[in-house]
């Protein structure tokens, strides 16, 4: 047993640690409309001897659920809404979303949802309709028309919380994508399964904190009969 061992298995306990933290998020967020789970894979450290956490999120699309109420938009296919927040424009799966004080169409934070002509869509009192193309009508008037988009090919998403994704590049405007009112979309999970991997992980994270404190025990044990001779 030398001092490399040692930070071997610490590593090993730092994947696990955060391997943990991501579980344990995806769990807590198993009623959040639209959210997309994150994945920690193992890559192989540079030695080989110990696993580096990669972490990724999962965009599968959730199963929709029927909720009716008219506000409730949850979309059906590859594409996002366009929301207008004060960092910058953001995608979003839709969700729960709710008109503000001054009738503007905004998230559930309150962030504007922006319309095909970038600009945020402000709704007349009167019953909503959203047709699955995106195009929104007041008692069957035409009002506006939802942004879809996607990223473009080969640009990925960095989720940044709250059902918001940043794109790390070009966007497109998509016709892939169908709106669905008055439902909402669920988590992309398991909720049993992540409950089986964070107890699977626990484990994992106790057998090595186990191995670390025998080994920390030998190390003194050697020391101290070193210090004897």
């Amino acid at each position: 047993m030398d001092l490399r061992s040692m930070h071997q298995t610490a590593k090993t306990l730092g994947y696990w640690s955060r391997a943990q933290d991501v579980t344990a998020n995806n769990l807590a967020n198993v009623n959040t409309a639209g959210f997309k789970l994150d994945r920690i894979t193992a890559a192989q450290s540079a030695e080989g001897s110990y696993p580096v956490p990669v972490q990724d999120t999962d965009l599968a699309q959730g199963r929709l659920r029927e909720t009716g109420r008219e506000l409730d938009f949850a979309l059906e296919g590859d594409g996002y809404l366009v929301v207008q927040t004060p960092a910058g424009e953001r995608l979003s799966r839709g969700g729960a979303l709710r008109l503000d004080a001054d009738s503007q169409l905004v998230s559930s934070e309150g962030f504007p949802i922006l319309g095909e002509d970038g600009q945020p869509i402000v709704l007349p009192s009167g019953t909503v309709t959203v047709a699955p193309e995106g195009d929104v009508r007041i008692d069957g008037e035409a009002i506006a028309r939802l942004q879809l988009r996607r990223p473009a090919e080969g640009v990925r998403l960095l989720k940044e919380g709250n059902g918001r994704f940043i794109p790390q590049g070009e966007t497109e405007i998509t016709e892939l994508v169908r709106v669905r009112q008055g439902q909402v979309e669920e988590p992309n999970g398991d909720t049993l399964a992540g409950m089986v991997d964070l107890i699977t992980i626990q484990r994992a994270y106790t057998a090595n904190t186990d191995a670390m404190k025998a080994m920390d025990r030998v190390l003194g044990t050697l020391t101290s009969d070193i210090g004897r001779i």
